[in-house]
């Protein structure tokens, strides 16, 4: 008879737990693969201390425990020993902030056998859930060299669980990935589009446009780096052309108060620059927006996975694979798959509001820098007045028609790029949330 959840008592919890402790010894010696298909989902769900509640039967079977073993037990029931104990630190350090993280994590059975899952972890009240799928894509055996070189530098260089996270993400740095959500959110959706593939299904068109995000902003933050950069130079022009002025002319003279106007108007441009930052200028929009798209493929991705073990869940207590009390586990995958989507959903409200702020400064910038021409076509012409004698001020005329060849073609970029990113964004939306980006249009 199957023993639900319910009707195990506390003190049966307890005598569990003490003798998971010293269950290693009676682990079998084989090394073989437990297996599972890869259109099986499985999920566990645990209290704030890491102690089993529940789960699904996949989970059970695949452990080869049974329930009375498994609820009540910590989850390191099944943690393998190959496994760094940096990835539980950054798993652990993730999940206290309430971030829903995702991971590779190799497993062991009670048999002794070993199974891979990528796994998503998330926090709900009182406790985590953990979504499990089977890894299939390229990123996997990345993940696994990684793995293999880390667990070797804990045991020679004595790193403590915290210095082993760092090396993970130094190594994870040195491999593209500035942080860990931006690796554990190329992943995951690697994984799920392997996952497609191997089912038969159609590409996620609104995962692959959020994808398509991220290259399209990082050659925005290029160009806005480009920007910065040419703004930096133009600084220095305008005593350089006061210098000159003042071999040429006496004080005050047309060079003189060509080169203040133009001190006053690029001073007015710099300042405009303030609104490609954010956090009080410390990082640029962009870099910011990038943040939030990692964070929100993520989501999005989670979502999915999450969206198909609810079905997978809901399918197995309606026809009695799992007991009467398996639907409260229906109801908190059904509440984390709404999490998911509206998280997912106002991580690409906000990036189209501030992609939409970004053109619209775009744009104002290059006004300004219409009438900076201006001026400099002012200087050009006073040059040519001036005829022999304005030999000196050719060059830095040059330098300024370079630069503003330079800043027009770096803006005309910018918004090329901006709206193709409003465009992907819109792309990617839930359909329920597309009257919010109707409020942003401008």
């Amino acid at each position: 008879m199957k023993v639900t959840f319910a009707q195990l008592g506390p003190n049966q919890t307890i005598g569990r737990s003490m003798s998971f402790q010293n269950s290693a010894t009676a682990f079998s010696s084989g090394r073989d693969e437990a297996p599972f298909a890869i259109e099986e989902l499985f999920f566990s769900r645990t209290d704030k201390r890491g102690v089993i509640a529940s789960g699904n039967e996949v989970f059970r079977r695949i452990s080869e425990y049974s329930w009375q073993e498994l609820v009540g037990a910590p989850h390191k029931i099944i943690r393998h020993p190959d496994m760094p104990k940096g990835v539980f630190y950054i798993l652990w350090e993730r999940l206290k902030k309430g971030l829903a993280t995702g991971a590779y994590v190799k497993n062991r059975a009670k048999d002794g056998r070993y199974y891979w899952v990528y796994a998503v972890i998330s926090p709900i009240e009182g406790g985590y859930v953990s979504v499990r799928m089977k890894p299939s894509s390229k990123v996997f055996a990345q993940a696994q060299s990684v793995y293999a070189d880390m667990l070797k530098r804990e045991a020679s260089e004595g790193l403590t669980p915290e210095q082993s996270a760092e090396k993970i993400r130094e190594t994870l740095s040195g491999l593209g990935f500035p942080t860990y959500s931006a690796f554990s959110s190329y992943a995951i959706a690697q994984e799920m589009a392997a996952r497609d593939a191997a089912l038969d299904r159609a590409d996620d068109g609104r995962l692959n446009s959020m994808k398509d995000l991220l290259p399209t902003l990082q050659n925005l933050e290029t160009e806005q780096q480009k920007l910065f950069m040419t703004f930096a130079k133009i600084r220095g022009i305008p005593s350089n052309m006061r210098i000159v002025a003042s071999r040429l002319e006496p004080a005050g003279g047309p060079i003189s108060a060509i080169s203040q106007n133009y001190r006053l108007m690029s001073d007015e441009v710099t300042n405009h620059l303030g609104g490609f930052r954010v956090e009080n200028g410390t990082r640029s929009m962009t870099e910011s927006v990038l943040s939030r798209v990692h964070h929100g493929i993520f989501m999005m991705a989670a979502a999915r996975l999450q969206r198909e073990v609810k079905m997978v869940a809901s399918e197995a207590f309606v026809t009695g694979i799992e007991g009467d009390d398996f639907k409260n586990e229906v109801e908190v995958l059904t509440t984390l798959l709404d999490t998911y989507s509206i998280d997912s959903g106002s991580v690409l409200v906000s990036v189209f509001s501030d992609v939409t702020a970004l053109t619209r400064s775009a744009k104002d910038l290059r006004q300004l820098v219409t009438g900076l021409d201006s001026i400099r076509v002012l200087c050009r012409v006073e040059a040519g007045r001036l005829g022999a004698n304005s030999v000196s001020l050719m060059p830095v005329i040059d330098q300024l028609d370079k630069f503003h060849i330079e800043i027009d073609a770096t803006l005309e970029r910018i918004m090329h790029l901006s709206e193709r990113v409003k465009t992907l964004v819109e792309a990617s939306m839930p359909r329920v949330f597309n009257g919010s980006l109707r409020y942003h249009h401008s």
